[in-house]
């Protein structure tokens, strides 16, 4: 007889806008749990189901061709309605890097969304109050979830230490049958500064900082180097995170696949799906499991 899967036993839901970056997410679970769940009344999201570490994780993919704010809102109702013990949640998948003088940053880099100066970590560029000569910000996103940010923490300081151990997950994807997971090709710097510049490390840098969320493909540098100088300098760009920071208690994990410039193209895709999924999975591996009822 088949096992019965009760949503009540995740607490962890781990969300993926494209079908590509739930596959990379896929790869990480330890343990993949199979059986029937019954669905419930106005269920309007399909899960994958199992363990990574010591935590039961749900993966959520959007429904095909949606992607968004308003999309990701809808999601992040969803699952707070599906899952009666929802503790935690992630947003991962790829994104857009924003070059700086002061980061070399790659194709295959991670970027985490981390509060810096008076930016809470995420901040919806396009949501915004236009007055006379100037826009105002017309709502704040709340910060990366206080639990998320203490593990964001220990991971930091393990690597001052080790060295970034999250590279070890990606080791699932060095098989012939994974080859579309795997680098295309050895990525140069993004940002002229750094372009005599050796990296001690072949493998992907993590970059925390302020992620710039909003409903808008960038495939312009101009537009893009403007919203650089308008909020501090930050790390990347995407197309989610606004609409769940303000509704879940979310980290946020991009796989840098493109620079928003008229280059922009699918080629890193999967690559960065792989490295966000990978840093995601060291998030879960980082944090503690939680003590049951009564103890």
């Amino acid at each position: 007889m088949a096992s019965i899967i009760n949503p009540e036993d995740y607490s962890i839901v781990w969300l993926c806008p494209l079908p590509i970056e739930t596959a990379a997410a896929l790869f990480m679970f330890d343990e993949h749990h199979e059986g029937v769940i019954n669905r419930q009344h106005g269920q309007t999201v399909e899960y994958h189901f199992g363990r990574i570490g010591r935590h039961n994780v749900a993966i959520a993919g959007f429904p095909s061709g949606e992607v968004g704010i308003g999309k990701a809102g809808a999601m992040a109702e969803a699952v707070a309605r599906d899952f009666k013990n929802l503790e935690l949640g992630l947003l991962v998948g790829i994104g857009a890097a924003i070059p700086s003088q002061s980061r070399d940053i790659r194709l295959g880099d991670v970027a985490v969304a981390d509060p810096v100066g008076h930016y809470p970590g995420v901040v919806a560029y396009d949501l915004v109050k236009v007055v006379p000569g100037e826009e105002l910000q017309k709502q704040w996103m709340d910060a990366t979830h206080p639990l998320w940010r203490s593990v964001i923490s220990k991971i930091k300081a393990r690597a001052t230490v080790r060295g970034d151990t999250f590279h070890r997950h990606l080791k699932v994807f060095d098989k012939p049958e994974t080859k579309i997971f795997q680098r295309p090709y050895d990525p140069p710097p993004l940002h002229p500064t750094f372009g005599n510049y050796c990296r001690e490390t072949d493998g992907p840098i993590v970059h925390y900082g302020t992620i710039l969320s909003g409903n808008k493909v960038i495939r312009a540098t101009e537009f893009r180097d403007q919203l650089k100088e308008k909020y501090g300098d930050p790390v990347a760009l995407e197309m989610e995170a606004a609409g769940v920071m303000t509704s879940l208690p979310v980290a946020v994990v991009r796989g840098i696949s493109d620079s928003a410039d008229p280059l922009k193209n699918d080629e890193w895709h999967a690559r960065a799906a792989a490295v966000a999924a990978g840093y995601a999975k060291e998030m879960l591996l980082q944090l503690s499991p939680k003590s049951p009822p009564g103890k």
